[in-house]
């Protein structure tokens, strides 16, 4: 059995997932193209990659996880500190299963951390930090990226032209840093190739 099935396997993970799974897709977030279930777990799965990875015992593991799981919840009530709301929700259910007052502070904590700019300050909010932006260093950034995009002009009215919306992936970027040794050493070099492929395509589109 492999970590992602053992953790899948317990009862406050199948129970949360169920319970965030709902949340998402009836909620505001069903119609997201980038942050919805589909995001959610993924940054579950990479949680997993990078906590292992960094070597995270297995009650920091289960913290992260489960932040991980309702890191995004908030955006059902709207976009603006939808991370205090996610918290709330986390608190909610996690108090029904009569988690410990401690654990839910670091669950709460590592939420907190994904807010932009990131700012973690110990090592498990590290870990959720670089998987909720794990998709910078990946071949799939461009197409996440896309998503991204449309949910902004979608959903916040936010509009750009093709030349804005490249300037500020570049400058984000250029802005951002990992911060595990995960993400220093697996991540981030794919991130600077896809930010090199971006300033070629601010090039492109510069007038002459």
């Amino acid at each position: 059995m492999d970590d992602f099935t053992a953790h899948k396997s317990g009862g406050i993970f199948a129970k949360a997932e169920l319970h965030v799974v709902a949340l998402l897709q009836n909620g505001a977030c069903g119609s997201l193209p980038f942050h919805n279930v589909q995001h959610t777990l993924e940054v579950y799965v990479q949680v997993l990659k990078v906590g292992n990875h960094v070597g995270l015992d297995p009650t920091e593991l289960e913290r992260v996880l489960l932040a991980a799981l309702f890191h995004d919840v908030g955006h059902v009530s709207g976009f603006e500190g939808h991370e205090t709301q996610s918290c709330d929700l986390a608190k909610a259910f996690l108090e029904d299963w009569d988690y410990p007052s401690e654990g839910l502070a670091v669950v709460q904590d590592c939420i907190l951390a994904t807010r932009m700019p990131q700012e973690p300050k110990n090592l498990m909010e590290k870990v959720l930090c670089d998987a909720d932006l794990f998709h910078l260093g990946t071949l799939s950034f461009f197409n996440k990226n896309a998503l991204l995009r449309k949910e902004w002009a979608q959903h916040r009215n936010m509009q750009y032209s093709d030349r804005d919306w490249t300037q500020l992936n570049i400058t984000f970027l250029e802005g951002h840093s990992f911060f595990t040794t995960y993400g220093q050493r697996v991540l981030e070099p794919v991130k600077q190739e896809n930010l090199a492929q971006l300033k070629d395509r601010l090039g492109w589109l510069d007038p002459f």
